[in-house]
């Protein structure tokens, strides 16, 4: 039997470039996975003070607030393409977060079986903009990318799952996220169903406190262990999964913005839609009515 499936990701700054001789890319970090492939020329990578020689066919991946710089290191044009995303998918965070490897060969099962949806990925780039493009053509491209982007998590999970070697404090960091995480997603609904939730800093630091206590590790190593396996601190965990919940009820067009800021916790609508601004850059309103609700 098929089971139920919900899940949220973000595509951000997919782009195919070609750059001269001599093109330098400045250190920096952020905190989105990331993706580059070479498609033409040479190019050198520095990941947290690692070198990576890229050849054409190669991937390297790059986990949330990795630090990297890159550079032509060839004497003629390059080309590569460029994706970022981020996923809400807790057993696809961890496999991506788990190692310490960022480069793979062209030849390598995960390059390999990637290279597919990366290619229908750079055939769609740019298409949405194309002169003429109905509303059901541009729906077309839509449909078709988030195809090609699960065809690429499929491909990544078949690369990453394979087995290695996990030393015995791996296991216990993954034990203790699981844990942490499991915690949190059970209090965003528990409290969603009992209509007692709101987006302030100080409730966030409340509910991440009492998911460490008992665990027997520090707050701080906690907290560690956590972004070690996530690549994101427990609160911006728990963040993200109360934004989706106040997403999600949007969607549901039975439910007004009201009830759903008086189910979310918020003492009015006003202070809820503040919230989901600064979140999100836009307003509840308009959320609702970019997805057609």
């Amino acid at each position: 039997m098929m089971p139920d499936l919900e899940s949220t990701f973000r595509v951000f700054a997919a782009h195919l470039r070609t750059v001269s001789s001599g093109w330098t890319y400045p250190l920096h970090s952020h905190p989105l996975f990331e993706i580059n492939l070479l498609l033409e020329g040479r190019q050198l990578i520095r990941v947290n003070g690692q070198d990576y020689q890229q050849q054409p066919g190669d991937l390297l991946i790059f986990r949330p607030e990795d630090l990297h710089e890159s550079r032509n290191d060839g004497g003629s044009d390059m080309t590569y393409y460029c994706i970022h995303f981020d996923t809400d998918e807790r057993e696809l965070r961890e496999l991506l977060c788990r190692g310490s490897r960022r480069h793979f060969s062209s030849d390598s099962l995960l390059a390999r079986n990637a290279r597919p949806s990366l290619n229908r990925l750079m055939e769609f780039a740019g298409a949405d903009d194309t002169p003429g493009n109905g509303e059901y053509k541009r729906l077309q491209i839509k449909m078709n990318t988030l195809s090609a982007m699960f065809g690429l998590f499929a491909a990544l999970t078949e690369g990453f799952a394979h087995p290695q070697e996990i030393r015995s404090g791996d296991l216990r960091s993954s034990r203790i996220a699981e844990e942490i995480a499991a915690f949190l997603e059970r209090s965003v609904e528990r409290t969603a169903e009992q209509s007692g939730f709101a987006l302030d800093e100080g409730e966030l630091k409340e509910t991440v406190a009492s998911a460490i206590t008992g665990l027997g590790y520090s707050p701080s190593a906690c907290t560690r262990m956590f972004q070690e396996i996530y690549g994101i601190s427990p609160r911006r965990y728990l963040s993200r999964l109360k934004l989706k919940k106040a997403k999600l009820l949007l969607m549901q067009p039975e439910l007004s913005i009201e009830q759903i800021s008086c189910r979310l916790g918020y003492a009015d609508i006003a202070h809820f839609s503040r919230q989901f601004k600064r979140w999100t850059g836009e307003s509840p309103g308009k959320f609702r009515a970019r997805v057609h609700i």
